[in-house]
């Protein structure tokens, strides 16, 4: 037990450690930067008669110079999927081009010149004339993305700037959205979505650093453990976005002080000027664009949208059973149980505690007949060890390296360490060998998930570095760290993501969970927000962290429930859960300071809203399944913002849009009674109160605000007029067995008495559904004219129909009154 007294100690120690992370200002490059006052002697002018066209590669190419001699190349092509790019090198001097991050090297397409003049150059891709580019010569040059002659996206050359070799490789430059109100992006700060003004005296830009930031603040701009550097100008009318594809340390600052024209001035440490440009038009358009550059995630196996508990950490393999023995025992669904770093032998990774875990193959077993996985954690710091052969493997041939070739060692949880270089293939193929089952003794396919932590990466006790690796750090091929910081964490996932594979034969699908990340990182891993504070603040952000995850790719999102520090009230505990039945990601986890929280432990009322809500989710799994299909197939996120499918619906944080067919209203705010809803949509558009318990629901129309009552047991959601909802009733323990279930259907009737939806179904656990086609999607159909009736086909995949629906509810918006439900008879498809 912690007394009063060591508790504030450890309270003050964690709170102190936000204070090793710098501002702007204590950061030479940026603090220089950030007011830096170019001079018209600095501007560079677009030399556009000396043009270069490479029909090869249609890549257009401008010199770029200024009066101080400085000469840059500007590169410009259109890409498929309404894409373009943007290089700006320097003539002479090479800097580290990214590599790895996107999920195929972009082909340019072929392009017309329709206007040149020695003034303006203006391009567009063959055959798309609503699309183009225009240049103009300056002093300063600019870019124009415009679309149907409206310009989208500016790229101000005022603010080009770069440092010469002796000072360093840091530049900036700006970009401003032409109509846009408001910007998203940057992930990951826990803050609201749209980006805030930050150009004032008082505020620091937004800082894209990964770094291990436990306890953070919310409602910052400081960094957390992602970066992905992509911006989203939006308006009721359109939308436009950028990527900046470089993993160098960055700083943002970001205005809205010019009317419909907000900006973002990039403030960046090293590496290249690699710049993507979305034209959109729609928020959806620009989000497909952004992740088919980057990549989009394989379907993940069923079992992991289950919930999933966690604990740093679960002492021993006795502890572990009684807890997945008393969540059955009291009826809390659960798929998977988590290993913190105590289940290791000394803190080295790959081994099992000789006292704790004597029999980690008989643990397995125990959890397997309990239809139960196991996931542990793996992270990238190898304990210096002599007797440690992942350590002896690798020592001299496969860590990060100081400029003298020496191996970096620095210290974290096993002590001294040093750290796996997964920059170079061969350190990925040595690091993933270890996850073979005759390499990790004791690992069985339970193990069927890897936790990824610690990986900004962490070092410990090392503020001047701001607890991480120093910039000068060596890497495969003579790559400094400063230029590829916030990658390295991705590549660890690849690394693993690799070594499941391999291990599993290429049969399943991995699972990991990473938190850190990049631009990329979601064809790996899944992610969560990182070591949370249990506290209203913390839950409140959550909305805004994943559906923002969500909307640069990286859709497997969530956050730990009831917060990893501090011991949250019952009620937040309680909030906390029905919120988090929404988000794709759902475990609940905790530090190893705070009291003991397993659902089972509490009060029977507390028990009662936890298990409704756990119930909650597995009634949904396959609504989730379905969505991740679709994302896998277009790049839609999974869960969405309001303005994703409804323009105008902006600032609006604590709604969220599962798919299009559900909108979840969770409350949360301490103590409230009421909880106000905003409805997406028109006077055309309505939304059905789903109650799945007493079955009583109301109808709401579109574009109206409504007060509901709520007490502890309420977290609203509402099923959209016109869809239709494919949920299981049966009681499960886990997922084991879901697909073979028998589902029941809600048609939920548009004002003409039309829905529609789909059912996607696989194996749940290997590629098949990629390689061989081996699934089914159903296309479902309710109707009212000429007749009542209920229509299915199978659409899409050559798995055999196994669907089987044990009855069919309909509502329809009633004239007056209640709304009673209707039974129909179901008619097979074709």
């Amino acid at each position: 037990m912690i007394t009063g007294r060591l508790l504030i100690l450890v309270l003050l120690v964690n709170f102190t450690r936000c204070d090793i992370y710098k501002s702007c200002s204590e950061v030479t490059f940026c603090s220089k930067f950030r007011n830096y006052p170019a001079t018209r002697s600095e501007y560079f002018t677009a030399e556009i008669g000396e043009v270069n066209e490479d029909k090869m590669t249609n890549i257009l190419t401008l010199p770029l110079s200024n009066e101080k001699d400085v000469k840059l190349e500007l590169q410009v092509s259109f890409l498929s999927n309404f894409t373009a790019r943007l290089r700006i090198t320097e003539v002479n001097r090479k800097r580290y081009e990214l590599k790895e991050v996107l999920d195929h090297e972009p082909h340019a397409v072929k392009y017309d010149i329709t206007q040149q003049t020695n003034h303006k150059l203006r391009i567009h891709p063959h055959g798309l004339h609503d699309a183009s580019i225009i240049i103009s010569r300056g002093a300063p040059f600019s870019l124009e993305l415009a679309y149907k002659t409206h310009t989208r996206i500016n790229f101000d050359s005022s603010q080009l700037v770069f440092e010469s070799a002796e000072e360093g490789e840091a530049f900036s430059f700006n970009v401003g959205f032409q109509g846009s109100t408001n910007l998203y992006g940057l992930h990951h700060h826990a803050d609201r979505m749209t980006l805030r003004e930050t150009v004032e005296a008082d505020s620091d830009p937004y800082r894209l650093k990964n770094v291990d930031a436990g306890q953070y603040q919310t409602n910052s701009t400081k960094s957390l453990y992602g970066a992905v550097p992509v911006i989203y100008g939006h308006s009721k009318k359109s939308t436009s976005g950028i990527f900046l594809h470089n993993a160098a340390q960055q700083w943002v600052d970001i205005t809205y002080k010019e009317k419909l024209k907000p900006s973002a001035r990039f403030i960046v440490e090293g590496g290249t000027l690699d710049l993507f440009l979305f034209f959109g038009p729609s928020f959806k358009d620009v989000v497909r664009q952004y992740v088919d550059l980057t990549g989009r995630m394989h379907m993940p196996q069923l079992w992991t949208l289950g919930y999933h508990q966690c604990r740093y950490s679960y002492l021993t393999q006795d502890d572990v059973k009684e807890v997945v023995t008393k969540m059955e025992e009291y009826d809390f669904p659960m798929d998977a149980i988590w290993l913190d770093i105590d289940y290791t032998d000394g803190k080295k990774y790959f081994t099992w505690n000789p006292q704790n875990y004597s029999d980690p193959v008989g643990l397995q077993k125990y959890l397997a007949s309990m239809n139960k996985r196991l996931i542990t954690i793996i992270d990238p710091h190898i304990k210096v060890d002599s007797d440690y052969p992942v350590y002896v493997g690798g020592q001299g041939k496969y860590f990060v390296k100081w400029e003298n070739g020496s191996d970096f060692q620095g210290d974290c949880w096993p002590g001294l360490s040093s750290y796996i270089d997964f920059l170079s293939p061969e350190a990925r193929a040595y690091f993933a060998n270890w996850y073979r089952y005759d390499k990790f003794n004791g690992s069985t396919e339970t193990l069927a998930g890897i936790w990824n932590d610690m990986n900004e990466p962490s070092v410990f006790n090392v503020p001047q570095w701001e607890n991480t690796f120093p910039p000068e750090l060596v890497h495969y091929g003579n790559v400094r760290h400063r230029d590829i910081h916030n990658m390295y964490g991705f590549l660890q996932t690849k690394a693993t993501h690799e070594g499941l594979l391999a291990r599993d034969k290429h049969l399943k699908r991995p699972f990991i969970l990473t938190r850190s990340y990049f631009a990329g990182s979601q064809r790996y891993a899944a992610m969560w927000t990182g070591d949370n504070t249990g506290d209203w603040p913390y839950l409140q952000v959550t909305y805004s962290e994943c559906v923002l995850s969500n909307l640069v790719g990286h859709v497997f999102c969530g956050a730990d429930v009831g917060g990893f520090f501090w011991d949250p009230e019952p009620e937040l505990l309680q909030r906390w859960y029905q919120a988090g039945v929404w988000l794709p990601f759902y475990r609940g986890h905790a530090n190893a300071d705070t009291k003991r929280r397993e659902p089972y432990l509490f009060p029977d009322d507390v028990q009662t809203v936890v298990r409704n809500a756990l119930k909650t989710r597995y009634k949904h799994l396959l609504v989730f399944y379905t969505l991740f299909y679709q994302h896998v197939t277009n790049g839609d996120p999974v869960v969405r913002p309001l303005f994703y499918e409804y323009p105008d619906m902006i600032d609006i944080d604590d709604h969220i849009l599962i798919g299009t067919d559900i909108l979840a209203t969770p409350v949360m705010e301490k103590g409230a009674k009421t909880k106000t809803v905003h409805f997406p949509g028109n006077e055309d558009t309505f939304w059905y109160r789903a109650d799945l318990c007493t079955g009583n629901w109301t109808v709401h129309r579109g574009g109206t605000n409504e007060t509901f009552n709520v007490d502890i047991q309420n977290s609203p959601y509402f099923y959209r007029a016109g869809s239709i909802v494919v949920v299981t009733n049966k009681q499960r323990t886990s997922t084991e067995g879901l697909l073979d279930d028998h589902f029941t259907i809600y048609a939920n009737a548009d004002p003409k008495g039309y829905a529609t939806g789909f059912l996607y179904s696989d194996d749940g656990v290997s590629f098949d559904y990629q390689d061989k086609d081996y699934f089914c999607l159903l296309e479902m159909k309710y109707y009212t004219h000429p007749v009542y009736g209920f229509h299915y086909e199978q659409v899409k995949g050559n798995m055999e129909l196994n669907f089987s629906f044990k009855e069919i509810v309909v509502h329809e918006i009633p004239e007056s009154g209640n709304i009673a439900p209707i039974s129909i008879e179901v008619v097979p498809g074709k």
